[in-house]
C-alpha cells in the first residue's frame, strides 16, 4: 500500500539499545580508521546505548548476524548507497529499524535525509525519538533506496572499483571507458511501459525513488541522444541530477512501470550496484517497506 506521507512510528526512548554495522571497505573508513570510536562516542552522547560492536572487517552478513542476535532497538548502518541498500534488504526481511549514516563513495540516500557527508557529524542529527517509514523501490524482488539506471552505460559501473584507493590515476580507466561509451554508444533501445498504455523509449532510462514526504511515485527520465554532443550533455546533466531539463530527454512520474530491452536480459544498476536480470523488469514502489529513525538537525 502506498502512502501520501510516511506515517510516524513508535518512539525510541532514552538509552535505546543499538548496534553499528559498517562497511569496513568503504572509502570513509579506509581513510579514517579511527572514525568508529568517534562515531560511537557521538551516539552515546546523543542518548543511545551500544550493546554490540561487530568488527567492521567482517562481512556484512556476519556483522548483521552479530548485531541482530543481540536484539537491539535499532541498527545504525554506515556505508555508501550500495551498502545501505544491502542492509535495508536485510532489515526489511526481519522487521529491523535502521538509522542511516553516510560512509561511502556515493551518499545520496543520506543526503536526501538532510545528513552531512561526515559520519560523525551525521550521528549528531540522531537522538532517541520517532521512527518513520521510508519509501523503497523494487525491481522485481530487488529493492533500491535511491535510483536505478538502465542501458549500456551501466557497464561503466564495473570500472568504479578500479579507482578506489588509486588517487587521480585510478580514475583514468573510468574516464577512458566513459568517453568510449559516450562517443561510440550503439543505438540500443530500452522501452518503458507506463500505466494507461503510454510508452517511452530511449538509450538510457533513469528511475528515481521519491524523496521523503514526496508523493508516492517514481521520477522517470529517458535519454534519447541524437549525436555525440547530446550524449556528453546528457551525461553531465544526469551527474548533476538534472537530466529532465535536457531537450533530448523525456520525464514522467509513475507509481509502477515495466522496462523492456531488445535482448533476453537487461543490465541495470540499483543504487550504484550493477545487476543483470531477464527482460522485462517490473518496477513497483512500497511506501511502508522500511522503518528508519527520523534524523533532525542537532540542537
Amino acid at each position: 500500500m502506498l502512502h501520501e506521507r510516511a506515517e510516524p512510528g513508535p518512539a525510541l526512548r532514552e538509552g535505546a539499545r543499538c548496534a553499528v554495522v559498517a562497511n569496513g571497505f568503504a572509502g570513509t573508513l579506509q581513510r579514517a580508521p579511527g572514525l568508529l570510536p568517534q562515531l560511537e562516542a557521538a551516539l552515546e552522547q546523543a542518548g543511545f546505548s551500544i550493546i554490540v560492536r561487530p568488527p567492521p572487517e567482517a562481512s556484512l552478513d556476519e556483522q548483521w548476524r552479530l548485531a541482530t542476535e543481540a536484539r537491539p532497538d535499532i541498527v545504525f548502518a554506515l556505508g555508501g548507497d550500495g551498502t545501505l541498500r544491502a542492509l535495508a534488504a536485510r532489515a526489511m526481511a526481519q522487521g529491523v529499524t535502521l538509522a542511516l549514516l553516510p560512509g561511502g563513495t556515493m551518499n545520496r540516500v543520506c543526503a536526501r535525509l538532510g545528513l552531512p557527508p561526515d559520519p560523525v557529524r551525521a550521528a549528531t542529527h540522531y537522538q532517541p525519538g520517532r521512527t518513520r517509514a521510508l519509501a523503497v523501490g523494487f525491481v522485481n524482488e530487488h529493492p533500491f533506496l535511491f535510483q536505478s539506471l538502465l542501458g549500456r552505460p551501466v557497464r561503466l559501473l564495473r570500472f568504479r572499483e578500479m579507482q578506489r584507493g588509486g588517487g587521480a590515476a585510478g580514475w583514468l580507466p573510468l574516464l577512458r571507458a566513459t568517453l568510449r561509451k559516450l562517443l561510440f554508444l550503439r543505438r540500443d533501445r530500452v522501452t518503458v511501459l507506463l500505466p494507461g498504455g503510454a510508452r517511452l523509449a530511449g538509450s538510457v532510462v533513469v528511475v528515481t525513488a521519491p524523496p521523503p514526504d514526496a508523493p508516492p511515485a517514481f521520477n522517470l527520465e529517458v535519454a534519447r541522444p541524437r549525436h555525440t554532443y547530446s550524449r556528453l550533455r546528457q551525461a553531465w546533466r544526469w551527474f548533476r541530477g538534472r537530466l529532465a531539463e535536457d531537450p533530448d530527454a523525456e520525464a514522467a512520474t509513475a507509481e509502477r512501470l515495466v522496462v523492456i530491452g531488445r535482448g533476453r536480459a537487461l543490465r541495470f544498476s540499483l543504487d550504484g550496484e550493477m545487476m543483470l536480470a531477464p527482460s522485462p523488469l517490473r518496477f513497483r514502489l512500497r511506501g511502508d517497506a522500511l522503518r528508519i529513525l527520523d534524523p533532525a538537525p542537532p540542537a
